[in-house]
């Protein structure tokens, strides 16, 4: 079953030429992980138009929290159009980078990696930020058409260090356009 509003999303991600949305079976992912905790905080870099959003919040406790960073203001008008109702979502408009680098005494339940902050640039701040027992999901690990040259190899660097993350546990998974949780181990 598809979140609410999740058509009308998609619609608009596309009348605004955005098309880097993320796709059914991370959204299954992410509301099943959301589903795991009760009351969890969640960390989402990347709002995009807030499709990933729609699966997080699908499943998101009351008393639950996201934060979701986007520097774009078209795409977080969209996503804000959407859920900029629901009280357990605070938008954040701003680089993640920056965000990242100011809120890294900050700790979450889950968080999604949707833009270059958090898989490329501020990795090990990122994975500082999860709780133990708890998710970090990236997504777009398969090789895509429109990738510029050379970046499949940084996405082979970046999944060779987060599987030997001393601290995590990996899983990769090979659907949708590729992705990769890990889970932090007990202290």
């Amino acid at each position: 079953m598809l979140p609410k509003d999740y058509y009308k999303i998609l619609k608009e991600s596309k009348a605004i030429q955005f098309e880097q949305y993320s796709h059914e079976d991370l959204g299954i992912l992410l509301r099943f992980l959301t589903a795991s905790k009760h009351a969890p905080e969640v960390l989402e870099l990347g709002t995009g138009t807030g499709l990933s959003l729609a699966w997080i919040l699908d499943s998101l406790d009351p008393k639950g929290s996201v934060i979701s960073v986007e520097k774009q203001v078209e795409y977080q008008k969209t996503a804000i159009s959407f859920f900029g109702d629901d009280p357990r979502v605070e938008f954040v408009l701003e680089d993640a980078h920056l965000w990242v680098y100011k809120n890294q005494y900050r700790r979450f339940d889950l968080i999604f990696a949707d833009t270059w902050t958090g898989k490329f640039t501020d990795l090990n701040l990122v994975l500082n930020m999860i709780k133990p027992e708890v998710f970090y999901v990236i997504d777009d690990l398969n090789r895509q058409n429109d990738w510029p040259l050379g970046h499949q190899d940084e996405v082979i660097l970046l999944m060779e260090k987060l599987k030997y993350q001393k601290d995590f546990y990996p899983l990769t998974l090979d659907i949708g356009t590729g992705m990769m949780v890990l889970c932090r181990k007990k202290k």
